[in-house]
């Protein structure tokens, strides 16, 4: 008798086990939500900010508005949130596709 099938893996599963493997182009976890604090002065730092003027974990970064980013680093600000911003819809547009993908 065959063994049975295991259960389909849950979408927590799946997404953790993406964040663990997969990592965008500069090393740091595919969602921000998930960065500590090291990993967003990493982020800033890369590109062009003071990692000082962002010490906070990647939640708090997500509730950073455009003029939020811009007080930090006037002449960067901007641009930092809208990349910010691009990243985090892109975690987001994954977890639902991946939540999608196991509601079927």
């Amino acid at each position: 008798m065959p063994a049975p099938a295991p259960p389909p893996p849950r979408v927590e599963h799946l997404w953790s086990a993406l964040q663990a493997r997969a990592c965008a182009e500069d090393d740091l976890p595919l969602d921000p939500r998930r960065w500590s604090r090291r990993e967003v002065g990493a982020w800033a730092a890369r590109r062009g900010a003071r990692a000082e003027r962002f010490p906070m974990n990647g939640k708090a970064l997500c509730l950073m508005s455009g003029d939020m980013f811009a007080a930090r680093e006037p002449a960067l600000g901007l641009r930092l949130h809208q990349e910010f911003r691009r990243r985090l819809a892109k975690a987001l547009a994954l977890q639902d596709l991946l939540e999608k993908l196991m509601a079927n």
